[in-house]
């Protein structure tokens, strides 16, 4: 697979359009690489050359000099890390076109409750660590069985207001935690082979590069149009894929 330079060409076009819509909006990059990809090699193997560009790009966003600046969704993050070892473990039983599935549905859902604004109400502080639990654990599930916990989580995120630079903060912290028993079972499962795992410490590079585009992107122009954009090109995505397992 990797001696074939249009698969080479096109894994890295697909990190360098995640790593831009990453850098624009705080998030996005498996969202969009790992559609594109999955049209060409198995799903999971996507899955995992999304590895290190994922780890790398969210520990750079997160801003650690800047130190922590809230412990209000630890507990949303902790269930995150138990639901991913749990869907992490359900995903050798489940057939490929399922997975495949999953992630095109993931996609459509996240777009579309982006694109028409769908929030869900404020929670009340003594209900939030029971409710951002549950989310986190659902989170997980489907984390381990795509790779695509987002979701129901940025959808609570983005219902709590926060500024929009410690949404960005507060996602990548997400992610980052999130990647490390979501691509540990991954790896222990048997599906990633030293290739794949060589060609993900590669693809560090264009992801780099491309977020620190997308930073200047998100600086310059009107992000809310340019979001609009990014969606309706995951719902095209999306449904392509979906079609593809049809």
């Amino acid at each position: 697979m990797y001696n074939d330079p249009t698969i080479i060409g096109i894994i890295i076009l697909a990190v360098l359009a995640g790593g831009i819509i990453k850098g624009t909006i705080g998030f996005g990059m498996p969202t969009v690489a790992v559609p594109i990809v999955a049209f060409f090699i198995p799903a999971t193997t996507a899955m995992i050359l999304l590895c290190a560009p994922i780890l790398f790009t969210n520990f750079f966003q997160i801003k650690f000099k800047e130190g922590v600046s809230s412990y209000r969704f630890l507990p949303m993050f902790l269930s995150l890390i138990v639901g991913l070892f749990v869907g992490a473990r359900l995903i050798l039983e489940i057939e490929m076109e399922t997975i495949t599935r999953i992630i095109a549905i993931s996609i459509i859902c996240t777009a579309l409750v982006n694109c028409f604004g769908f929030k869900i109400n404020n929670i009340k502080k003594k209900w939030e660590n029971s409710v951002t639990i549950i989310i986190g654990f659902g989170s997980g599930i489907l984390g381990g069985l795509s790779t695509f916990y987002g979701p129901p989580m940025l959808a609570y995120l983005v219902a709590t207001d926060l500024p929009k630079e410690k949404f960005v903060r507060t996602v990548a912290t997400m992610y980052f935690i999130g990647s490390f028993p979501l691509y540990g079972s991954l790896i222990y499962y048997g599906f990633a082979t030293k290739e794949d795992l060589i060609m993900s410490v590669f693809l560090i590079i264009p992801a780099f590069i491309a977020q620190l585009i997308g930073t200047k992107i998100r600086e310059r122009i009107n992000q809310q149009q340019f979001r609009k954009c990014i969606l309706i090109t995951l719902i095209i995505l999306g449904i392509s894929l979906l079609i593809k397992t049809i």
